[in-house]
């Protein structure tokens, strides 16, 4: 039975392994069975993903907390595998709202959730290392208080553009895991020499983002040297928009239909989907 407490268990023992497990983001019902379908270990939501499906820009503090732990719990339902949210910066800048955040995610049936230092102000974009550290701190206590198998992710979200930026990372993700961290991510980490600087000076599980353009190692390669997660973020979700895209701009633009000789047939996707019960 895939019970809440099961997948969190099953969750942290995939991140113990080392293995490079595949953690794919859907950003609705649909897509949540198709993932389901193939068998993948663990799924994760996408705010770029969910803030397309709603219209809106990501990163602009346009999805509010509620809204991004409705779509969650959407998620949570659609599939029997484990979910990791993507919420953010939790919501606010303050320790408290971050708590409130993994609060209501654990409430949602997640099995983890990340936390980003970028505080969505382009003064100031990351929060100073105090501070991160402190949400940190604060979203680790909640949870070890409500479901200690819930594992949290702490991401720093700066760019990585040469040797000084990378160990500023490390030094971040180090304060992140000594603040009780389960899972450590940074997103500008994509260069094979960083990654393995970066794994060589960490201590907890690290997941890197392959979902975006020019990414070109693969999960055996990601296996081999350490890395424990690989997530795709709002990939898929913009492969499945910019396909959209293309085909209604061939429509306006030339007057022609061609482009529906690439869609799948109208019943390609049933394995995956629910019919009569």
């Amino acid at each position: 039975m895939h019970t809440v407490q099961n997948r969190r268990v099953r969750f942290v023992e995939l991140h113990h392994q080392k293995n490079a497990f595949l953690m794919p983001n859907p950003f609705d019902t649909g897509s949540t069975r198709i993932l389901e379908g193939l068998r993948f270990d663990a799924l994760a939501t996408t705010s770029a993903g969910y803030a397309f499906s709603r219209g809106l820009k990501d990163a602009e503090g346009l999805i509010t907390r509620d809204m991004a732990l409705s779509h969650a719990e959407e998620i949570v339902a659609a599939s029997s595998l484990p979910v990791n949210g993507d919420l953010e910066n939790g919501f606010g800048d303050s320790p408290e709202d971050v708590v409130e955040t993994v609060r209501g995610a654990i409430e949602a049936g997640l099995s983890g959730c990340s936390i980003e230092d970028f505080s969505t102000n382009p003064k100031v974009p990351f929060y100073d290392l105090e501070l991160a550290v402190e949400r940190i701190r604060a979203a680790v206590d909640v949870k070890n208080r409500l479901a200690p198998d819930f594992v949290l992710t702490a991401r720093s979200e700066a760019p990585i553009p040469d040797a000084e930026h990378l160990q500023k990372t490390v030094h971040r993700l180090n304060a992140f895991a000594d603040a009780g961290a389960d899972c450590l991510y940074a997103p500008e980490l994509v260069k094979y020499d960083d990654i393995i600087i970066a794994l060589a000076q960490i201590s907890k599980p690290l997941n890197i983002l392959a979902g975006r353009k020019n990414f070109h190692m693969t999960r055996k390669e990601l296996s081999d040297m350490g890395v424990a997660r690989i997530s795709i973020g709002s990939g898929l979700a913009r492969i499945a928009y910019g396909a959209f895209t293309a085909a209604a701009e061939d429509m306006i633009g030339g007057g022609t239909f061609g482009c529906f000789d690439r869609a799948e047939g109208m019943n390609a996707f049933d394995p995956f989907l629910k019919g009569r019960p």
